[in-house]
């Protein structure tokens, strides 16, 4: 099922984006695609397309998570950001294609990420049913310093150094 995405152009009205894509499996939109030839950003998607036939992800903590692992596997350090309306979105990282690579190789490894990126997903269960191991191996990967600070994944969700998950808020 991780290869069953299909990456349609966006409708999204207010993207201040040259180009705009969508990365969806089935009715659901998981990564969204900014920028413009040659550099691109991929980064969650936060919002429904304006036609109506295709969803956000509702499970946006397991797509925060699974964004996070993804940018970790590629070495891009990725970001919980938010967008104008205030929702939170995880960039991911800056897609490059470099003038030596020709579209089918391009389009390539870009299949091979997203194909990744789903399986991640797929593979992943609610962060509250995950061993404290995990969840510490999870904050060692994406915090940022040494210094031992929670670390915000979203949706008012915090996780401790420890592997311990907080709703504190945003």
């Amino acid at each position: 099922m991780a290869s069953d995405f299909i990456i349609f152009q966006s409708n999204k009205a207010g993207l201040n984006s040259k180009e705009s894509y969508v990365v969806t499996r089935g009715r659901t939109s998981f990564l969204r695609i900014l920028g413009s030839h040659p550099h691109w950003e991929l980064m969650t998607a936060t919002a429904c397309e304006d036609h109506g036939h295709i969803n956000v992800c509702s499970d946006q903590l397991r797509l925060v998570e699974s964004a996070l692992r993804l940018g970790i596997e590629l070495e891009t350090s990725p970001s919980v950001e938010k967008d104008r309306a205030g929702r939170e979105y995880v960039k991911i990282c800056i897609i490059t294609q470099h003038e030596d690579r020709n579209d089918t190789e391009f389009n390539k490894d870009l299949s091979a990420a997203f194909s990744r990126f789903f399986e991640i997903y797929d593979s992943r269960t609610d962060l509250r049913c995950r061993s404290k191991d995990e969840m510490i191996d999870l904050y060692n990967n994406i915090a940022a310093d040494d210094l031992g600070n929670d670390f915000y994944l979203g949706d008012g969700i915090w996780l401790s150094n420890d592997g311990s998950l907080h709703d504190i808020g945003r």
